[in-house]
């Protein structure tokens, strides 16, 4: 019984950061966007330990603290296929995400405008392979640190 799998759904709901999106000249600089994750991961029906879970913290962290450091990018879509190729590279436990980002002051009218997709990895894997513009190595030194 202690070594049933089932799945698990963790979410981050409005986590705010910045990025420098957007087709306008001033998107070059870091405006504020804000995400919401939500994440299906198959992981022990009864963990005793964090390594028994998936740990959102780790995700976070890269989502502030790391993620704000890419180049400009045009199209927001770009910013949520980074997302995507970021979670199913971060933990094989993760099955399916659906992402959204929305940029908080591109429409003054609106509380934000943004996008969302919705994929399973066995999607992501067939659709993108290995191509991704993560930076892998910030990503595997965020479960190096404390």
């Amino acid at each position: 019984m202690d070594n049933k799998i089932i799945t698990w759904t963790i979410e981050v709901e409005d986590i705010e950061t910045s990025s420098r999106v957007g087709i306008w000249e001033h998107e070059r600089e870091p405006q504020p966007i804000r995400i919401c994750i939500s994440m299906q991961a198959i992981a022990l029906a009864f963990p005793r330990k964090i390594e028994d879970c998936l740990n959102y913290e780790p995700i976070c962290r890269w989502l502030t603290d790391v993620w704000p450091k890419q180049p400009h990018t045009p199209l927001l879509e770009t910013r949520v296929r980074e997302l995507v190729d970021f979670l199913f590279y971060f933990d094989t436990r993760i099955e399916r995400v659906n992402v959204g980002i929305m940029k908080l002051k591109a429409i003054p009218q609106a509380r934000g405008v943004g996008v969302r997709v919705a994929m399973a990895r066995s999607d992501h894997e067939s659709s993108f392979g290995c191509a991704t513009s993560v930076h892998w190595k910030e990503v595997d030194a965020l479960t190096l640190m404390p």
